[in-house]
C-alpha cells in the first residue's frame, strides 16, 4: 500500500487501492467528448519484433478512452513500414504511423533544416516532437499522452492513472508526470537513483536552493517516459533532440506554466522496461562513453547545464569541479540506503556494481564538464511547434499529407 504524503510543491496522486478500471474507464470516455485524447507511442522498428509492444497493442484493443493514436518511428524501411501498418491495424483506434526517416518526412526535415529552424538527429526527441506537431495541426484533441514502447509489464491500468489528472474536468491539471518502481530481482533505474537524484541534490548543496533545481528534485521518477499534457501547453514546449528529453521538457514545463498546474501519478504497477546497459567496452580499451548509459548520463547532464546557465546560473571551472565531487560523495552515501530497502525487502543487492555504476557516471559527468566548459558543446534543441507553423504556415497540411500517404501505404 502506498503512503499519502504530499510533496510542499508538487501535488503527488498516489495508488492508494485497486481501481475498478471498467467503471474508472467508462467515466473518463465520458470526459473525452469534450477533452479528445491522443496517444503518441514514439517506437524504433525493432520493438515491432518484440514481445512488449504486442503485449502493449494489445492491451490498447481495449482502451475506449483515446480518440487517436500516433505511432512515430523511426530506422525502418520501406518494407518494414509495410508490416508496422500491418502490426498496428489491430488497433480500433484512428491511428497513424509518422516514418520519421522516411522520404515524405525527409523532405519536409529537409525545409525545417533550409529555413533554419532544425537540423533532424533520429531519436527518440525527433519522434515525440513531431508527434506533437501532427497531433497540433490535426486538431480535435485537447490532451496529448505519451508512453514508451518497451514496457513488458504493461497494463491499461497505467494508460488510465496517466490520462485521468488531465483529462478530468474537475482536476484538469496542465502537465502530469508519472512514477513507479523499477523492481524484479533487484532494483533497476540507475541513472536516476544513482546520478540525477544526487547529482540534483549535490548541485543544490553547491548552487544553493534554485527554483529550478527544487522543482526537479520534487519528481519521484524524474527521467520517467510516461506524461500526459495539454495540447497548448505542447504547442510552446521547445525540447531537446537527445537523451536530455525528460529533463529538458520539465524545464521547459517549469518555465511555461504554473506549479499548481503540475501534478506527478503513481502508476500503480512495477515497471520491467528493457534495461540499458551502462557502458560499452573493448578489450584493452577503456569504457566508451558513447553508448548506453555513460552516453545517456552525459547528454542529460548537458541540457540541465544549459538550462541552468540560461537561467543566469555560472558554471564555471571551479563550481564543475565542486558539484563533481559533492555528486560522488551524495552518490555514495545512497548505496546504504538502497542496500537496506533490498534486504527489507527480499531483494538482491550488487554492492560493487552500484558503486562501479557511480564511478562511470562520474567519468560521463567529467567529459560533460569537459565539454561544456570548451565551448564544443551546442544545446540540440527543437524549436517549438509555435514558431514553426509561424514560420511556414504551410507546413501542418504538407506534415498531415506525408504521414496520410504514408499511413495509407501509398
Amino acid at each position: 500500500m502506498a503512503d499519502f504524503y504530499q510533496h510542499r510543491l508538487l501535488t503527488t496522486l498516489h495508488h492508494l487501492r485497486e481501481l475498478d478500471i471498467e467503471a474508472q474507464s467508462k467515466k473518463l470516455a465520458g470526459h473525452t467528448n469534450r477533452r479528445p485524447i491522443t496517444l503518441v507511442l514514439p517506437a524504433l522498428y525493432a520493438e515491432v519484433k518484440r514481445p512488449a509492444l504486442k503485449s502493449i497493442v494489445d492491451e490498447l484493443k481495449q482502451v475506449d478512452y483515446v480518440n487517436n493514436v500516433v505511432i512515430s518511428m523511426n530506422r525502418m524501411s520501406a518494407e518494414e513500414l509495410a508490416h508496422a501498418r500491418e502490426f498496428f491495424s489491430e488497433l480500433p483506434q484512428n491511428h497513424q504511423i509518422i516514418w520519421n526517416d522516411g522520404p515524405r518526412l525527409n523532405e519536409l526535415y529537409w525545409q525545417l533544416e533550409k529555413n533554419s529552424l532544425t537540423s533532424y538527429t533520429p531519436g527518440k526527441g525527433y519522434n515525440v516532437w513531431m508527434a506533437i506537431g501532427h497531433t497540433i495541426a490535426r486538431g480535435g484533441t485537447s490532451i496529448i499522452a505519451t508512453h514508451d514502447t518497451d514496457i513488458i509489464s504493461y497494463h491499461r491500468e497505467m494508460l488510465l492513472r496517466l490520462c485521468m489528472p488531465a483529462a478530468t474536468p474537475s482536476i484538469g491539471y496542465s502537465f502530469c508526470k508519472s512514477y513507479y518502481g523499477r523492481v524484479s530481482d533487484r532494483m533497476y533505474g540507475r541513472v536516476t537513483r544513482l546520478f540525477m537524484g544526487p547529482l540534483i541534490r549535490a548541485m543544490m548543496k553547491v548552487l544553493g536552493p534554485l527554483p529550478l533545481l527544487e522543482f526537479l528534485d520534487s519528481f519521484r521518477y524524474l527521467l520517467s517516459g510516461e506524461f500526459a499534457m495539454n495540447v497548448n501547453l505542447a504547442s510552446v514546449l521547445r525540447l531537446p533532440g537527445n537523451w536530455g528529453l525528460e529533463v529538458g521538457m520539465l524545464c521547459e514545463i517549469y518555465h511555461n506554466t504554473t506549479l499548481r498546474q503540475v501534478c506527478q501519478v503513481d502508476l500503480g504497477m512495477n515497471f520491467e522496461h528493457k534495461h540499458q546497459h551502462l557502458e560499452t567496452k573493448t578489450e584493452g580499451t577503456e569504457p566508451s562513453p558513447e553508448k548506453g548509459l555513460m552516453k545517456m548520463a552525459k547528454e542529460i547532464v548537458l541540457t540541465l547545464y544549459s538550462n541552468l546557465t540560461a537561467d543566469g546560473v555560472r558554471l564555471d571551472d571551479t563550481t564543475l569541479r565542486t558539484i563533481r565531487l559533492t555528486y560522488v560523495k551524495t552518490a555514495k552515501d545512497t548505496i546504504q540506503r538502497f542496500h537496506d530497502d533490498s534486504v527489507v525487502n527480499g531483494l538482491t543487492y550488487y554492492r560493487h556494481e552500484e558503486a562501479a555504476a557511480i564511478e562511470a557516471f562520474e567519468r560521463a559527468l567529467d567529459l560533460a564538464d569537459n565539454e561544456f566548459l570548451g565551448n564544443q558543446y551546442h544545446h540540440p534543441e527543437i524549436p517549438n511547434w509555435n514558431r514553426v507553423f509561424s514560420a511556414l504556415p504551410d507546413f501542418g497540411d504538407q506534415l498531415l499529407e506525408a504521414v496520410a500517404l504514408d499511413s495509407d501505404g501509398r
